[in-house]
C-alpha cells in the first residue's frame, strides 16, 4: 500500500497568483524506480479533479484550484476556484475552468496561465447559468457544457476568447464534448459516449447529424478522441467505425465473442474488457485482435489511460502499468478504486491515494 504518513508544511510564500499555504511534499529517493512512489501531496479538502500539462500538475479540490511542480510536488499556485463539471481543458499552455469562486455571483470561466497561475481573463455566466464545463479550443473559440434553470437539458455555448461573448449557443443532447484540433464540427456525447450527435460551429451549432436515441452507438471513444480518423462505436456487442463527417457507420465487426461495457482508445487501436481481460483490437470489421491480459482483480470498473509507449489501467484496487503494442505487465501499484482522480505526466503517474479518513492525497509514481 501507498505510504500513509502525513506531509510537513512549509511557510507562507509569495505566489504568482497570490499568497497561499503550501503543503510539502512528502519525497522519496530522487532515483526512484519505476512503480515506486516519488512523492505524496495532501490536498485540502476533497479531491474532485487532476490534470496534467506544462510541467505542472493541476489540482482541483472543494477549497482550491491549484498548481503543482510535476517533477517535485511543490506548490507553485494556488487560485479559489472550486471546480465545476468533471472536465478541465488543456490548450497551448492555458487551463480553461468553470466553477465557482468568493468574488462572483455565480459560475466563470477562467483562463489560466498553467506555470506562472496568473489568470489571463475570465467570463462570468448569466444568473440562472450553471457551466459544466470548458471541452475544446479552436479558431479563438472556448466550447463550453452549460445548464439553465428555465431550460431542459444542457446547452453549447461557443464563447469568443477575445471579445468574452457567447457568439452562440444552441442545445446539446448530452452534456460533454469532443471538440477536434481542426475542422468545423464539435461532438455532443454522455458519459459512456452514447447520446451522439454533432454541430457545425461554422453554421452557428446547427446540428449536422445526430444518434443520439440510436441502440447501436450506446457507448462511444470519443471521450478519448477519433481512431484512426473515425468515431468508434458499440451497441455492447458490436464495434462500428463512423464518418464523423456524417455519422454513417464505415465498418462493423461481427458479434464479439466478449462484452464492450467499458470502451477506451488510443489513435491507432481499441481496448474493451469483460472484467476478466483487457482486449486490444486493430479498428476495422475484421475485428483483429492485437493481444489479450487476463485482470487479476476482476471488476467491471476500469479506467484507461494511454501514451505513445504504454497504458496505464485503473481497476479494482490496482493501477497497472502495460507496454501498449504488447500488453506485457511493466508494473503495479495500489490504488483505493477505479473511480478516482487520475493524470499522467511525462516522467510521473498522478492519483489520489489512501490516506486518514476524511482526508484525501494525491501519489506521484515514476513512470
Amino acid at each position: 500500500m501507498l505510504n500513509r504518513r502525513k506531509v510537513l508544511r512549509d511557510g507562507m510564500i509569495l505566489l504568482a497568483a497570490g499568497t497561499a499555504g503550501c503543503a510539502a511534499p512528502q519525497a522519496a529517493a530522487p532515483t526512484a524506480a519505476s512503480g515506486s512512489v516519488v512523492w505524496k501531496y495532501k490536498v485540502d479538502g476533497q479531491l474532485r479533479r487532476l490534470r496534467y500539462g506544462s510541467g505542472r500538475l493541476i489540482v482541483a479540490s472543494d477549497t482550491a484550484l491549484i498548481g503543482l511542480d510535476g517533477q517535485t510536488g511543490g506548490e507553485v499556485w494556488r487560485l479559489p476556484i472550486v471546480a465545476s463539471g468533471d472536465h478541465l481543458e488543456i490548450a497551448d499552455g492555458i487551463l480553461y475552468v468553470c466553477g465557482g469562486e468568493p468574488n462572483a455571483k455565480g459560475d466563470r470561466v477562467s483562463a489560466v496561465d498553467l506555470v506562472s497561475g496568473q489568470r489571463k481573463w475570465a467570463f462570468d455566466a448569466p444568473a440562472g447559468a450553471t457551466l459544466n464545463g470548458a471541452y475544446g479550443i479552436r479558431d479563438g473559440v472556448c466550447f463550453l457544457v452549460a445548464s439553465n434553470d428555465d431550460k431542459h437539458g444542457h446547452e453549447v455555448w461557443a464563447l469568443d476568447t477575445t471579445t468574452r461573448t457567447v457568439r452562440w449557443q444552441v442545445p446539446a443532447s448530452a452534456d460533454r464534448l469532443h471538440v477536434p484540433a481542426t475542422g468545423t464540427l464539435l461532438y455532443s456525447f454522455g458519459p459512456d459516449g452514447g447520446s451522439l450527435s454533432a454541430l457545425d460551429a461554422a453554421g452557428n451549432g446547427d446540428l449536422a447529424w445526430s444518434r443520439a436515441d440510436d441502440p447501436s452507438v450506446r457507448s462511444s471513444t470519443l471521450r478519448s478522441g477519433l481512431v484512426g480518423g473515425l468515431i468508434l462505436a458499440s451497441d455492447g456487442s458490436t464495434v462500428s467505425g463512423l464518418d464523423p463527417k456524417t455519422g454513417a457507420a464505415q465498418w462493423t465487426t461481427p458479434t464479439l465473442p466478449y462484452s464492450t461495457g467499458v470502451f477506451f482508445s488510443s489513435p491507432d487501436a481499441y481496448y474493451l474488457t469483460d472484467g476478466a481481460k483487457l482486449y486490444a483490437l486493430t479498428p476495422g470489421g475484421e475485428a483483429t485482435r492485437l493481444w489479450s491480459q487476463t485482470l487479476t482483480d476482476q471488476n467491471p470498473g476500469l479506467t484507461g489511460h494511454t501514451t505513445p509507449t504504454a497504458l496505464y489501467l485503473l481497476t479494482g484496487k490496482t493501477l497497472r502499468a502495460m507496454d501498449i503494442r504488447t500488453g506485457l505487465l511493466r508494473w503495479t501499484q495500489d490504488a483505493p478504486g477505479s473511480d478516482i482522480p487520475f493524470a499522467v505526466g511525462d516522467a510521473h503517474c498522478y492519483l489520489q491515494s489512501p490516506e486518514d479518513p476524511g482526508e484525501s492525497a494525491i501519489a506521484a509514481i515514476a513512470r
